[in-house]
């Protein structure tokens, strides 16, 4: 969740102490004033989000991730452009939209921004007690944070979105950016690689293009070709370090490339174990490694320990190709522990995600031949 985020940061600490100090300075009951103040920071992540879920309605924008709740997942509608997530513990809610447009991007940071803001407007006036008081601190301070400019592996603010995007390249790249992934998330690969190649020409070093293209290549099966990106996408370009995701992407078309048999073995393994680690190091969420590290268990040899990992990694990604990569993992890991019958159920449900993305292909195969 973006408030547990926010606070292990130094400006979230600031932030926390900030509104601790004005609880402490006008709250005679602390307790309360600390529940309102929990109370207020989710609320302003909710009311944000809901503002992203309201810009559906602007035209240009569509909705691509609605996650309610966290913990388990309870129930999903996927689909190649959209994805519709219930878990278990609805007290968060997560919004992804797509804008065809920098300009619309920017609409939906407002709208966001609106609803965070009208929420600690709301908050402030109403403060005459511990707990409203602790809630409107909570909500103020969150509008603060929304608005400093900053990008992380788990959240872009929205005073990114405002300031920032509008001035780099990325901005001016989001629409073909976002037409390949859709493209390539659907399965449409001849199209996909097309806009991909547009983006090699207009975006050969921009981050987000490079991105694109090295999923349209892992759609492809081109996993050396796809390691050759991602290692220049963690490198620093422009003075520019990237983030930790980068280095999640590595590892995990690395240990693909390994898996085909175009790259050796120990090489790869090598280098996709220390990507894992710099990922972890730079603050990547340690759950979102766990795919990449049930595909270095299982090519090690570890067949239980990648089960566990495969199966963890599946039950908390929402995004359809990743979960679909998963199973297969999870699928070819019960193979390898003598368990055929399990791995055919288990790949069934890969295959309704994206039977047609090469790891849940080529496990189709091997499955067949082993009978």
């Amino acid at each position: 969740m973006r408030v547990v985020h926010v606070l292990f940061t130094p400006g979230g600490f600031a932030t926390a102490a900030t509104v601790a100090t004005v609880i402490v300075l006008t709250s005679p009951d602390l307790v309360t004033g600390l529940l309102g103040a929990v109370t207020g920071g989710l609320a302003a992540v909710v009311a944000s989000q809901a503002g992203l879920l309201a810009s559906v309605l602007v035209p240009g924008v569509t909705l691509r991730r609605l996650v309610i709740g966290t913990g388990p997942r309870v129930a999903d509608w996927p689909s190649p452009h959209r994805i519709v997530t219930l878990r278990a513990v609805p007290i968060i809610l997560s919004v992804s939209v797509r804008a065809v447009t920098a300009a619309r991007i920017r609409t939906v940071a407002l709208c966001g921004l609106a609803c965070e803001a009208a929420l600690a407007a709301c908050a402030v006036m109403i403060a005459n007690g511990p707990f409203t008081t602790g809630f409107a601190a909570a909500a103020v301070a969150s509008v603060a944070v929304s608005l400093v400019p900053k990008r992380t592996a788990t959240t872009t603010s929205t005073g990114w979105l405002l300031f920032r995007l509008p001035r780099s390249g990325a901005g001016q790249a989001a629409p073909l950016v976002d037409r390949v992934m859709r493209a390539a998330q659907a399965g449409d690969i001849a199209t996909a690689e097309n806009l991909a190649a547009q983006l090699r020409v207009r975006h050969p070093g921009l981050r987000s293009a490079l991105g694109a293209r090295i999923c349209v290549l892992a759609a492809q099966g081109r996993y050396a070709e796809a390691v050759v990106l991602a290692v220049r996408l963690t490198s620093d370009v422009d003075g520019d370090p990237g983030d930790p995701g980068d280095f999640a992407l590595l590892a995990g078309v690395t240990c693909a490339t390994v898996e085909s048999g175009q790259l050796d073995s120990e090489v790869g393994l090598t280098t996709a174990s220390q990507a894992i680690e710099n990922a972890a190091a730079l603050g990547y969420p340690n759950h979102r490694l766990n795919g990449a590290r049930a595909m270095v268990a299982l090519l090690r040899g570890n067949p239980k320990d990648a089960i566990v990992l495969a199966r963890q990694s599946a039950s908390t990604a929402d995004d359809v190709l990743c979960r679909a990569d998963d199973l297969a993992t999870l699928a070819r890991a019960h193979m390898a522990a003598g368990d055929n019958r399990t791995a055919r159920q288990v790949l069934t449900e890969a295959e309704r995600l994206a039977g047609w993305w090469p790891r849940v292909a080529t496990t189709r195969t091997r499955l067949e031949v082993a009978g």
